[in-house]
């Protein structure tokens, strides 16, 4: 059953994030951070066994440090993209269930699988904010090494820097959430383009969804452009007040050397950790904006709850309210049940349908359901390429026989009809309509649904076919 009213996270324990793999970022954050700081010891230790002329152990030093580096970003690397693939075949695998559901915003493919892109960099997020909160163990570095005046630069120079991060993650942000919006609307346009590609080539007007595609193509380009100068920009900004700073403290300890308070290890020390307290502060600034769009993604990856329900029921409206009409409607089906729904042409049937199947989402109220298989057929629903019996099986392990015998029962008798290997397009291109609906119910019918909605195809049908269809519905339970 569903409730459409309680919505859960499926992203709670899931692969894209659970609870170990967030307490695993935490440490390997603060793991980067600390072996960050322990290379830059090294480093300062092999520059200043260069000038104490031990070369050799200078460059074994500075070699290690290289060769560390690399293999811990190669580490890191590799974490990321074995987490994200995870994390990606778990949410795509999922897909289908956001749109069998009813949400209180429907989402579209183009913005479930952005968010599927977006949700796997939290990973990567969380070690570069567990970093950067971990680098303040280099502000003590800097105070034991250069003390307090190349501390008080650094802290002074970070206040600065702090409102400019939040201005350009601000920025970033915005512009990100106008890609997104752009990226969606391109490739929602592109589906339904593709969709009527049979109507606007017969109509001779496909340069018209050429010149559509192409003028939001523009659009969306142009867009990333501005969020590609504006992260420029951004960059520029942050890279001078860390290399003011770094110039700043290395100013103040070479008085100190000067003077000869300060010892070249301490000194080469002291610059090295302001250094690497910079980076990591400017790594999580670039990043700063990630967190609105992945905490955005996570809620799009929701689906609402699954509820237990009788088995004698069939469908439970409990006083729903429609978009399309505020009449609250409360019904009960179970077993067996026939009922109708009538009203005038725009009153919201077709809407109430979809509400009670979980297309759309209830406006108030409550819709319970079965597990079991239901059928939808309305004048839009859609065959499927290929033949006439893959059609109708829709994988199902069924005999010819059989599926010819329902078909022969709807009054399905022409030459179409004797071979389930007869080809069959997606626009149901050499039948008619009443044929094609019939075809449509035969499909339902075959797969034993625990509840068959017809949707306004009755107009489709001459009394001979509506009668054939009444015979087959009444022989079956």
């Amino acid at each position: 059953m569903t409730n459409v009213a309680t919505p859960t996270v499926l992203t709670r324990g899931d692969p894209a994030s659970p609870p170990r793999h967030r307490r695993v970022a935490t440490t390997l954050g603060g793991a980067v951070a600390v072996v960050g700081l322990a290379l830059a010891f090294l480093t300062a230790l092999g520059i200043d066994r260069l000038f104490a002329q031990r070369v050799g152990e200078g460059l074994a030093l500075l070699a290690l440090v290289v060769a560390l580096r690399w293999a811990s970003a190669e580490a890191l690397d590799a974490w990321y993209s074995r987490l994200g693939a995870r994390a990606r075949q778990h949410w795509r695998g999922r897909v289908l269930a956001f749109f069998l559901v009813p949400r209180a915003s429907a989402s579209s493919p183009v913005q479930i699988a952005d968010a599927i892109d977006t949700i796997v960099d939290e990973p990567r997020l969380a070690v570069v904010r567990a970093s950067a909160q971990a680098s303040i163990l280099a502000l003590v570095v800097v105070f034991v090494t250069g003390g307090w005046q190349a501390l008080s630069l650094v802290v002074v120079l970070l206040a600065v820097a702090v409102p400019l991060y939040q201005r350009a993650g601000t920025r970033a942000a915005a512009l990100d959430i106008e890609y997104r919006e752009r990226r969606t609307r391109l490739g929602e346009r592109q589906l339904e383009l593709l969709t009527h590609a049979p109507e606007l080539r017969g109509l001779g007007a496909v340069h018209y969804g050429a010149r559509e595609i192409a003028a939001l193509s523009a659009s969306e380009h142009h867009v990333a452009l501005r969020a590609i100068r504006t992260a420029l920009g951004s960059s520029l900004v942050t890279e001078f007040l860390g290399g003011v700073s770094v110039g700043l403290v290395a100013m103040d300890v070479g008085f100190g050397l000067l003077n000869a308070h300060l010892s070249l290890l301490r000194a080469l020390l002291c610059v090295l950790a302001t250094s690497e307290f910079f980076s990591h502060v400017r790594r999580y600034g670039v990043e700063f904006h990630r967190r609105e769009a992945i905490d955005a993604a996570r809620e799009r990856l929701v689906v609402p709850e699954r509820l237990e329900v009788s088995t004698a029921e069939v469908l439970v409206s409990e006083a729903v309210v429609t978009l399309a009409n505020p009449q609250p409607i409360s019904l009960v089906l179970r077993r067996g049940d026939r009922v109708a729904v009538l009203g005038a042409s725009g009153i919201g049937k077709t809407t109430l349908a979809h509400t009670w199947l979980g297309w759309r989402a209830a406006q108030a109220g409550q819709v319970r359901r079965t597990d079991e298989a239901i059928a939808y057929v309305s004048a839009d629903t859609a065959l499927i390429p290929g033949t006439l019996g893959e059609n109708l099986r829709l994988g199902l392990d069924v005999a010819d026989g059989v599926v010819l015998e329902l078909l022969s029962a709807l009054g399905l008798s022409s030459a179409h009809f004797d071979d389930v290997n007869f080809p069959v397009s997606a626009d149901g291109e050499g039948f008619s309509s009443g044929e094609r609906v019939r075809i449509l119910i035969a499909r339902a019918l075959l797969h034993q649904p625990r509840l068959l909605i017809l949707d306004d195809v009755a107009g489709l049908l001459d009394e001979r076919a509506r009668s054939a269809i009444a015979d087959v519905l009444t022989h079956r339970d």
